[in-house]
């Protein structure tokens, strides 16, 4: 996402791509060490269930699963951007009585004409996450409302990453 920061379009691509793919671990966690000793079931009382319930608190976690079904079934996610956008232009400062070394005409000739500058993304966050996460889901995290989108994500890969290398160690 990092490098298609500054391209809205393909941005919003790939933060569902991301969400998607980050939802789809535990189902693959699930899927490949479902039948191993001490894994269990979502809903039992061995390790799984027990990182079920460890997931269910982390609210960046609840966010994803909203954003995943929002992603899947409405559409883009949204967010903001906050953009910078700069002009400049040399000027030639003539004390009063001095001339200049250059004719005026030649001034007038050498401005340029100005195009306004591409905007710079400074900042990418979510944005109307209500639309989404509404109060009687059970994934309501208002929190997220104009929270950093990068950010957020590298909690989430943090957690997966973690997540993954334990169960790995414990059942791989």
């Amino acid at each position: 996402m990092k490098k298609s920061f500054q391209d809205d379009e393909l941005f919003s691509f790939n933060l569902s791509s991301f969400v998607e793919a980050a939802r789809s671990i535990t189902f693959h966690m699930q899927k490949q060490y479902g039948k191993k000793e001490g894994f269990g079931k979502p809903n039992g009382n061995e390790w799984y269930s027990a990182k079920v319930a460890e997931m269910s608190a982390q609210p960046y976690l609840r966010f994803l699963i909203g954003a995943r079904n929002y992603s899947e079934k409405e559409g883009p996610i949204p967010t903001g951007a906050t953009r910078q956008i700069g002009y400049s232009m040399d000027v030639i400062l003539v004390t009063e009585g001095s001339k200049p070394e250059t004719l005026e005409k030649e001034i007038a000739d050498a401005l340029p004409v100005l195009e306004p500058p591409e905007p710079k993304t400074l900042d990418r966050w979510f944005w109307d996450v209500s639309r989404y996460l509404d109060k009687g889901d059970k994934v309501h995290a208002p929190e997220f409302e104009r929270s950093d989108v990068i950010k957020t994500c590298e909690k989430i890969i943090g957690y997966l990453e973690e997540l993954v290398g334990d169960c790995e160690a414990k059942f791989g």
